[in-house]
């Protein structure tokens, strides 16, 4: 079993806020300024936690992957194993071959992206009761869903456990884009269009920490 913590938060963003995402999104230079009125807005709050058998991830990455990954799980489980030291014999250090210098050795980066999309479509699934209407390739967002009468553009971002901030700092400069697509889409569907950024954070081979933002315009 896999147990997926999940931390919500909900932004809501009036027009000038949305003009300012939008500009950010094109100059760099708007983004500091954006980036302070989004850390007035609510933070982080514990939702739920939900358990759930390896084999519905599994189906999930087949389902939601941009890539045709092959055993993503068993990857991150080698990983692990990996880099608690267990294939190194006592009294040598690990060796990394054609390593340059400064460089560090990282999982499998496929791997990492196929569950980080397939835990966000699973999470829309269950917390909005959405379907997949469109798997976008080589395109923004990740996936895009309808549900309970509304569109949801649904990003997905992910990385091997590094305490949290590094997630959620991917999260904030994402946040930009995810408001210039919606305040595009809104225009374009009749129905009522929200955004969802799912960050997953692989903390071990049975632990995803979830950082769900419901984004609205």
């Amino acid at each position: 079993m896999i147990d997926i913590h999940i931390h919500f938060r909900q932004i809501q963003l009036n027009k000038d806020e949305v003009s300012l995402a939008t500009g950010a999104n094109a100059r760099s230079a708007l983004l500091p300024e954006f980036l302070q009125r989004l850390a007035m807005k609510p933070s982080y709050s514990a939702f739920q936690t939900i358990s759930v058998h390896e084999s519905v991830i599994k189906a999930m990455i087949t389902k939601y992957s941009e890539q045709v990954v092959y055993q993503p799980l068993h990857e991150i489980r080698h990983w692990f194993a990996y880099a608690s030291g267990a294939f190194i014999e006592p009294g040598y250090p690990p060796l990394f071959y054609s390593r340059g210098k400064g460089k560090k050795v990282s999982p499998n980066k496929s791997a990492v992206a196929g569950i980080g999309e397939g835990v966000a479509g699973f999470v829309a699934q269950r917390l909005y009761k959405c379907r997949k209407l469109a798997r976008p390739n080589h395109d923004y967002p990740d996936i895009v869903m309808v549900g309970g009468g509304k569109t949801f553009l649904v990003e997905a971002k992910s990385t091997i456990s590094q305490g949290g901030t590094a997630i959620m700092a991917t999260l904030e400069q994402e946040i930009t884009r995810v408001v210039t697509y919606l305040n595009a889409c809104s225009g374009l569907d009749k129905r009522p269009v929200e955004g969802l950024l799912v960050g997953t954070e692989i903390v071990s081979q049975d632990k995803y920490d979830v950082y769900l933002n419901e984004v609205n315009i």
